[in-house]
């Protein structure tokens, strides 16, 4: 019986902490915060997590364990045709919509944690799978700054659909439309 309740104050903290951190960020969340949205007093937090930063580590590892495989796959082989990659995108991007906050958090309110560049290195390896795909299509030769402007593009599309998450019928029909405009105009070059 005793586990059950180890089991369900760390999930408490767990929940308490994802919270206070999508509310704030890591630099302006508190243990004593976290403590409070839990209801349980701030040492017992250190009896499950060594300190912020290691819980702050737990909740982005969700989303960092989900990162797409498949484009880092994808980028070591040449690329492959924008038009299969985005079905192999859409579902990557659902599975992101059940840790859409930690995604937040990873990528927007993690300034003074080891995940700060995330949000940069997410978008650089879409670039890398956008600069094999380009020159795998035609030989054409593009300018740096467009796989760039790209990623960054499509990357911040997707972050702005969890962002103002409405439900999962309304984000897969965004998703649908984003992914459908940046592949097709992908296509077209």
């Amino acid at each position: 019986m005793a586990q059950v309740r180890k089991d369900d104050i760390k999930e408490r903290i767990f929940d308490a902490a994802l919270e206070e951190f999508y509310e704030k960020d890591f630099k302006t969340a508190t243990m004593r915060g976290i403590a409070l949205r839990a209801k349980i007093p701030a040492g017992l937090i250190y009896t499950y997590y060594q300190n912020k930063q290691t819980l702050f580590d737990q909740i982005v590892e969700t989303v960092l364990c989900r990162l797409p495989k498949t484009l880092l796959n994808t980028v070591t082989k040449g690329g492959i045709p924008f038009d299969r990659a985005a079905s192999m995108d859409k579902v990557f991007a659902l599975q992101l919509f059940e840790h859409r906050r930690a995604l937040i958090l990873l990528t927007d309110k993690s300034k003074g944690t080891g995940h700060q560049h995330a949000k940069e290195n997410i978008i650089r390896m879409i670039e890398e799978y956008i600069k094999a795909s380009l020159s795998s299509r035609n030989g054409r030769s593009y300018d740096d700054l467009l796989p760039h402007i790209l990623a960054g593009n499509y990357f911040e599309s997707l972050l702005e659909i969890l962002r103002h998450y409405q439900s999962r019928a309304w984000a897969e029909e965004m998703l649908d439309l984003v992914t459908k405009q940046f592949f097709e105009g992908c296509n077209a070059l």
